[in-house]
């Protein structure tokens, strides 16, 4: 009752098949076939497929090449829900410690508990907290093993639950498929998923789900990990699919544009001709759906009606039977021995009946719904319209071609980046390298360094690759490390010890890269972090990985790394030293500063950038980029801002500021502009016409008129 053996867990599953996770598979079963700490406790990101593992286990048992010490291993769901149904702790104690006689009685047996947290809740709401500790005593016999199943969130607790889970288990991180594995599984869950809708998938739509979910982690509604992310996705384009064109078949929509388009009488009568033939079909062909679909509700409803009428008969008839010390039993009293009574019998006969028509009924309708998709195919724009209204980016933007912008990365790096035009070339070109080259290197995916005076475009230069390379800002995750000045801090990006405080909590830095494995990360004024951190940094530009504090194994391989110091600034901001000076002397700061294995993780210091100071007419190109910004997003209100190059050239060399650089400007037009335009709008909310700026030298401020179209 609480324990299912594995092939019937499996026969609840009848179209499971494991694909792409043969090396995980393999890792497992090895092991299980350990002498010590050969039990398991699984984890992963919900959506990544622990489950599935289990279940390949028991499905690997029927393989011919499977190991017979795999083989030989008797897998046990145990039954959760059941075992805490009843509330009543004395029974389910019992209960809980019969199942455990039972394993150690059998043999190679496994026991699987698919939601530990589940579990664990369970038992400590029932007065059963020992639970776990009677699991792990009955584990260290060796009698049998456990395989414990969690998601991340809740992998802490669960390790808290007990002190001896360290000892027992082995953990085991599944993380998200890549490459081939993860096309290998959700192409083999589009069929899944086509065999539900009636609709086939395109492979470059499933291509195309799993590079926009793979691209856009951070959009919602999706799952939390690959494959559950592109599954979904093509899930909910085919669901939007069908409906779409089950309301006008896409030929219907395709006839009437070409009607609309063309100017031959001749052609268009034809088209029509033809319009009208789709129509009348259509119509017809969906009203013979609605009908079996209508009938097999009918039928339904007859066929429960009917059941209930026998148990009401089946009652009368109970009721009718006469005491047993009667000589001659009643016919009632055979017919509750097992016969029927004709009136009973009668009505079963209708049951039957109607079980084959409904049949019946159904492959009409299977044929029928059939004949309406033959020609509908869920193609790769029908995934990309889909994503768009998930995440709210638009359809055009999600169907940039990827290499075309690589291209194109130098062209529109400089488009937001002014006065760093070695610097841009450089990092486009890296970019360039690190997303095509197929040289397998370890460390993550690139790595830079960035010195120079504050406000001249490093930060700018994260954003904007953030949103060029992957196509959303939001893919920039920034670390100010200011925030992690004391010992400790390592303990707060990678998690706290066991037995501290905080443990529970998992790091910082090891959660986000979890979570978000794909994206840019920028640590900023890295010269502000403890000593201790540099360690951590180190191994990161090194080997590309980081474990964090239960074990898991955290992957940097997809990640671009961006770091910023500002290491030699009194250099930078020194007017009477040239740009290269200035470089040399913060170069050499810098290396009395750090390590060389440090500095020369980027790759070999070449990655360790110098940006310049701005010279004023960059500064003034900032300003003229911030109106006409300003311009584009008023412009829906018909409005505008003039601002003659004369007054942009004054109010820079009035305000401009070395210290602060090109933030100080912008800073200073939002405070002093943008709520003069804002008050306007408020009082004013029809008006349209442009607002004139002029630079007063005398006040240094702009004076701001509004003039109506």
């Amino acid at each position: 009752m609480y324990l299912v053996r594995g092939r019937e867990y499996l026969a609840k599953h009848p179209h499971f098949s494991l694909v792409g996770r043969e090396h995980d598979l393999e890792r497992i079963s090895s092991i299980l076939i350990r002498r010590s700490s050969n039990s398991l406790l699984l984890t992963g990101p919900t959506g990544v497929g622990v489950s599935a593992l289990t279940l390949g286990l028991q499905a690997a048992k029927t393989f011919p090449d499977t190991p017979f010490d795999l083989i030989v291993k008797k897998l046990f769901w145990l039954n959760t829900d059941a075992l805490f149904a009843s509330g009543d702790s004395s029974k389910i104690n019992n209960e809980f410690q019969g199942i455990l006689k039972k394993l150690m009685q059998t043999p190679e047996s496994v026991l699987i508990i698919t939601d530990t947290a589940n579990f664990l809740e369970g038992a400590h709401n029932t007065g059963n907290s020992h639970f776990i500790n009677a699991l792990n005593n009955a584990d260290k016999s060796n009698n049998f093993q456990v395989i414990l199943e969690v998601r991340d969130e809740k992998l802490s607790s669960v390790l808290k639950a007990s002190t001896n889970m360290a000892e027992l288990y082995t953990l085991y991180d599944v993380k998200e498929p890549m490459g081939s594995d993860l096309k290998a599984i959700v192409t083999a869950v589009a069929k899944e998923l086509s065999e539900h809708h009636k609709i086939e998938v395109d492979s470059a739509a499933v291509d195309e789900a799993i590079h926009l979910t793979s691209k856009y982690r951070d959009s919602l509604g999706l799952g939390g990990a690959q494959p559950q992310r592109a599954i979904s996705l093509l899930d909910r384009a085919l669901a939007s699919y069908r409906q779409f064109t089950h309301k006008q078949h896409p030929v219907i929509t395709e006839l009437t544009y070409q009607i609309a388009k063309t100017t031959d009488e001749a052609k268009r009568h034809q088209l029509q001709s033809q319009l009208t033939q789709w129509q009348n079909d259509w119509q017809d062909l969906k009203a013979e759906i609605s009908k079996t679909y209508q009938y097999q509700r009918d039928a339904e409803t007859l066929r429960f009606t009917l059941q209930d009428e026998i148990s009401v008969l089946q009652e009368e008839e109970k009721n009718n039977i006469v005491p047993e010390s009667a000589a001659v039993k009643t016919f009632a009293q055979l017919t509750s021995s097992g016969f029927d009574s004709p009136a009973v019998s009668k009505i079963k006969e209708k049951i039957r009946q109607i079980d084959k028509e409904i049949e019946q009924n159904n492959v009409r309708h299977n044929q029928l719904v059939m004949l309406a998709n033959k020609d509908l195919r869920l193609m790769r724009h029908e995934v990309i319209a889909e994503f768009s209204k998930i995440s709210g980016i638009s359809a055009n933007k999600l169907d940039e071609n990827e290499v075309e912008n690589l291209i194109n990365l130098e062209t529109n790096l400089l488009s937001r980046i002014f006065g760093q035009d070695s610097v841009v070339k450089h990092v486009a070109n890296s970019v360039k390298v690190a997303k095509v080259d197929t040289l397998d290197e370890s460390g993550p995916a690139v790595s830079y360094l960035f010195l120079g005076p504050s406000g001249v475009g490093k930060t700018e230069m994260a954003k904007a690759l953030a949103q060029y390379v992957y196509g959303d800002e939001k893919s920039l995750v920034r670390f100010d490390m200011s925030e992690y000045m004391e010992k400790h801090a390592v303990a707060k990006l990678i998690g706290a010890p066991p037995g501290y405080e905080g443990f529970e909590a998992g790091g910082i830095l090891t959660n986000s890269v979890r979570k978000k494995p794909v994206g840019i990360y920028l640590f900023d004024e890295i010269e502000k972090a403890h000593p201790d951190v540099f360690n951590i940094f180190l191994q990161v530009l090194s080997d590309g990985r980081l474990t964090d504090n239960v074990g898991r194994t955290v992957d940097f391989s997809d990640i671009m790394i961006i770091m910023t110091s500002n290491i030699g600034q009194p250099y930078y901001l020194n007017p009477e030293l040239s740009d290269e000076s200035a470089r040399e002397l913060a170069t050499n700061e810098l290396n009395n500063t750090y390590r060389s294995e440090l500095l020369n993780r980027f790759n070999g210091r070449e990655n360790i950038l110098h940006f310049k100071r701005l010279p004023i007419e960059v500064i003034e190109k900032i300003i003229r980029r911030e109106i006409t910004k300003l311009n584009k997003s008023y412009q829906a209100r018909g409005l505008a801002i003039n601002m003659q190059d004369s007054c942009i050239s004054a109010f820079c060399q009035d305000h401009y500021d070395l210290i602060r650089g090109a933030r100080g400007l912008p800073g200073y037009i939002k405070t002093n502009i943008r709520p003069i335009i804002v008050n306007h709008i408020l009082l004013n909310p029809h008006d349209q016409g442009h607002f004139n700026a002029v630079y007063n030298r005398e006040s240094h401020k702009f004076d701001i008129t509004f003039s109506k179209h």
